[in-house]
């Protein structure tokens, strides 16, 4: 009966975690983008929304970490690693989610807040404006490409656990 009763609060605290790890910075980051297009990049509206956006970053980080933390809890429980769909599900976000995830890690908690951490209305010097242009040109667009895809594929298997070869043995 304890194992149950662990398995679905690992489920509810992997539902809850995927739902922080989505939710809040994909709308902290539609803010910023209108902020930036309408307001400009260099004001202080912009800099109270990129330090909103860096918060819910942390948000988002920490759901991330509860997300892999109960999903393998919740295969070590019930399923094992010798599901099919489970080593597929594995590589997708060992291949696809956790790179990304580690650039913005490294951006979203490193960088960024470097940058922010104090109103600047002259502007940002070169170092600073190449990694804004990296975070939004390549770590965010690529992000919104494979981020919903990959997890529409997980999802798919998850629900759908179609016979598929395993992967390892």
């Amino acid at each position: 009966m304890a194992t149950i009763d662990l398995f679905f609060a690992l489920k509810i605290l992997h539902l809850g975690a995927l739902i922080f790890w989505l939710g809040p910075s994909l709308g902290a980051w539609f803010v910023l983008l209108a902020t930036r297009k309408h307001i400009g990049e260099i004001t202080p509206a912009a800099h109270l929304a990129y330090r909103i956006f860096i918060k819910l970053l942390i948000v988002e980080h920490v759901a991330f970490v509860a997300l892999i933390i109960s999903g393998v809890g919740m295969a070590h429980l019930v399923f094992g690693f010798n599901q099919p769909w489970l080593q597929w599900k594995l590589l997708i976000i060992l291949l696809f989610v956790v790179p990304l995830e580690v650039l913005d890690i490294w951006y979203g908690n490193i960088k960024l807040p470097q940058i922010f951490s104090r109103f600047n209305d002259a502007g940002y010097d070169a170092a600073q404006s190449r990694t804004l242009h990296i975070y939004h040109v390549y770590v965010t667009r690529t992000a919104i490409a494979i981020i919903p895809l990959s997890v529409l594929a997980i999802m798919w298997l998850v629900i759908a656990k179609p016979d598929l070869p395993l992967l390892l043995h």
